[in-house]
């Protein structure tokens, strides 16, 4: 069953990346996609974010050690969306 749900989000995550990269989809199912998959994974990274300040009253070093990784995610997920879609839209 595991391996179930590991092969329906993959294709759901990785077909929602290659989808909304590509020009020849209509404008605003590539929008909706896009806007999809930034609320999927903002809401991980804050729910991360958020549980490294609730373990941070328990344990110091645990919450550093999670919110100091929700944060990376944040920002090397900023950076990959402006290097997948600003840089093939020639918009640097």
């Amino acid at each position: 069953m595991d391996i179930v749900f590991e092969l329906i989000f993959e294709l759901l995550i990785e077909g929602g990346i290659e989808i909304s990269a590509n020009k020849k989809v209509n404008k605003w199912i590539r929008y909706f996609i896009i806007f999809l998959l930034v609320v999927l994974f903002s809401a991980v990274i804050f729910g991360l974010l958020f549980l490294g300040i609730l373990i941070l009253k328990k344990s110091l070093l645990g919450g550093i050690f999670i919110i100091t990784i929700s944060v990376m995610m944040l920002v090397l997920s900023i950076i990959k969306f402006k290097k997948i879609y600003l840089s093939k839209n020639n918009l640097k």
